[in-house]
């Protein structure tokens, strides 16, 4: 099921690599939406904000393994558009070692720092045991999300989006069964959604084993960790590549958190309102999530093979399918919204509803903005420029801080819905400004000579 993307039309191979992605999205923001509606519907709106008001917490930690594990495929991408199967390999099991550190490393940090983390963010006394519920278990089983975002990782630099879209299909319907059989049955509250979202992750590693274990033996398999052992030189490149990314995804996420602290102290009702609006928001973001993870593994494996005019036509591709994207979901937001945040959140709070709104509303007039920032950051961690891409992301962090200490006090929740837009344009603007400088400097055919070099 591997693919190579260094060869055929571009505009059809990333078609065909980010459809996969964008259906194993789609089922997980489906998951995303059922499990709030479910939490909502039935536990009501208390719940919903016990579970809103620590869901940046595991955002943080997700982030950090989301990164990492996506940075290590940028160098297993390059390899395999330079068709350097035995580095291949070794970038494979330098992935897994690093990968299985990292995870255990993260489990035992959330886990001892959980309380006093909530603290800080100002989670409210009301919610702050059930939320602390919820959110300890979830950490628990960070080990199983860091798994899952390595295979999936592996597969899709090696250009297989669709195996790791099936294996969440199959995680994603367990996991809204299992929510509703620990929630509605079992009477388990906000833990039973915590509990299912692990178990069904457990899931979807297994069968990622289990598939490069028995199809893909010729890159993976327990004899290859041996005979193929990776090189102190490599691992360290493998870490700070990966380092890069998650930082970029973490810096991001801290800003987040910083946010969720000034949220928080503006009441239950805005918590449910931002987790909600979130929510629908981030369900419209998923095409621009796919055609950006689609832009990191063609731009690294067409690096990798030197092949730079189909880079450049790469991004220009991917820039108009997002601008597309942008305009559609505008129209469909202000169309659709209020039913979506209704559906979502299961509220007839009119408070809750005209908060979400309004959030929904101004935020998607910046998509425009939003979609260059992504598809040009995701374009220079494929090409191997990662410092101008942790510089926006520290900047976005600076500016959601400067906003909650100067902002939120005085413009309440009004200064949450416009923070984002003017991060976006602001960061949009540095990963211009460093796409600009690499088109400059890197020539075309510069890419195979530093591989050859």
């Amino acid at each position: 099921m591997k693919k190579d993307l260094t060869t055929g039309n571009p505009l059809g191979l990333m078609l065909g690599f980010a459809f996969p992605l964008l259906l194993s999205n789609l089922f997980q923001q489906f998951y995303n939406l059922v499990d709030t509606a479910i939490v909502g519907h039935i536990l009501g709106d208390d719940a919903l904000s016990a579970v809103g008001s620590v869901s940046t917490i595991y955002g943080l930690y997700l982030s950090l393994s989301f990164g990492m594990c996506n940075g290590f495929a940028i160098l297993i991408s390059q390899a395999f558009g330079a068709g350097r199967k035995e580095e291949i390999k070794k970038c494979i099991n330098g992935t897994v070692l690093l990968s299985v550190l990292l995870a255990v490393g993260l489990t035992v940090v959330s886990v001892l720092t959980l309380s006093g983390f909530m603290r800080l963010i100002h989670v409210g006394e009301k919610i702050f045991d059930e939320a602390r519920a919820y959110i300890l278990i979830v950490l628990l089983g960070l080990c199983v999300t860091m798994l899952y975002n390595m295979f999936s990782a592996i597969m899709r630099a090696m250009g297989n989006s669709l195996m790791p879209f099936l294996f969440l299909v199959a995680g994603t319907v367990l996991n809204i069964l299992l929510d509703y059989l620990f929630i509605a049955v079992f009477h388990q509250g906000v833990k039973g959604a915590a509990y299912a979202t692990v178990l069904a992750q457990f899931i979807s590693v297994l069968l990622c084993i289990a598939y490069l274990m028995i199809f893909d033996r010729e890159l993976f398999s327990l004899r290859d960790l041996k005979e193929y052992p990776p090189s102190a030189a490599l691992l360290k490149n493998l870490f700070l590549s990966g380092l890069a990314l998650a930082m970029m995804y973490a810096v991001v996420n801290v800003g987040t958190v910083v946010l969720q602290r000034g949220i928080n102290g503006l009441g239950e009702a805005t918590v449910a309102a931002h987790v909600t609006a979130r929510k629908i928001s981030e369900l419209c973001m998923t095409i621009f999530s796919c055609i950006c993870s689609t832009v990191t593994t063609y731009t690294g494996q067409n690096y990798g093979a030197g092949k730079m005019d189909r880079v450049r036509e790469g991004l220009k591709i991917a820039l108009l399918l997002c601008a597309a994207v942008a305009t559609v979901e505008i129209l469909f937001i202000y169309a659709l919204g209020e039913p979506m945040i209704r559906l979502v959140s299961g509220t007839s709070n009119a408070e809750i509803i005209a908060m979400a709104k309004q959030y929904l509303r101004t935020d998607i007039l910046f998509y425009y903005v939003l979609l260059v920032l992504l598809v040009l950051r995701n374009f220079l961690q494929g090409v191997g420029k990662k410092m101008i891409t942790i510089v926006a992301s520290i900047l976005e962090m600076v500016m959601k801080a400067l906003t909650v200490l100067f902002f939120v006090g005085p413009l309440g929740y009004t200064a949450i819905i416009y923070c984002e837009p003017f991060t976006w344009i602001v960061c949009a603007i540095i990963v211009v400004i460093g796409y600009l400088k690499w088109n400059r400097f890197d020539p075309v055919g510069s890419g195979k000579e530093k591989k050859e070099a």
